[in-house]
């Protein structure tokens, strides 16, 4: 593949890993406004039980998404720096492994986060 190419594709993932967020966010928006409007206080445990089910499924989702974009963009990373002569934009790219073994830890550690505080305050 040419530099172009890559350097097309890396943004492709890049777009794959904005919206893969979108869901999640929508649905930790909804579940945050209900939480401090003490909906979920009042809730059934049933209730109770489905949005904490419904959190998991839809995080773990995304999360599993966002890891296979992340994985597939560090295989861009390694054809990048294959090539001979780039330019400046994928010589950047080519400088982005670190940046995404650290955006993948931190993925894990705010979903890990994010998960257990929600546990507490609906259970």
């Amino acid at each position: 593949m040419s530099e172009k190419d890559l350097v097309e594709l890396w943004n492709s993932k890049r777009s794959q890993l904005t919206k893969a967020q979108f869901s999640s966010v929508v649905a930790l928006a909804v579940l945050a406004a209900l939480a401090l409007l003490g909906n979920i206080e009042t809730a059934s445990q049933e209730a109770r039980i489905f949005a904490v089910v419904f959190l998991v499924s839809v995080g773990a989702l995304s999360v599993l998404t966002q890891f296979a974009v992340i994985r597939e963009a560090r295989a861009l990373v390694i054809e990048i720096s294959k090539l001979k002569k780039i330019g400046p934009i994928a010589k950047a790219i080519a400088k982005s492994d670190s940046f995404l073994v650290f955006t993948q830890g931190l993925m894990v550690a705010l979903s890990a986060a994010l998960l257990v505080t929600f546990v507490l305050l609906v259970m």
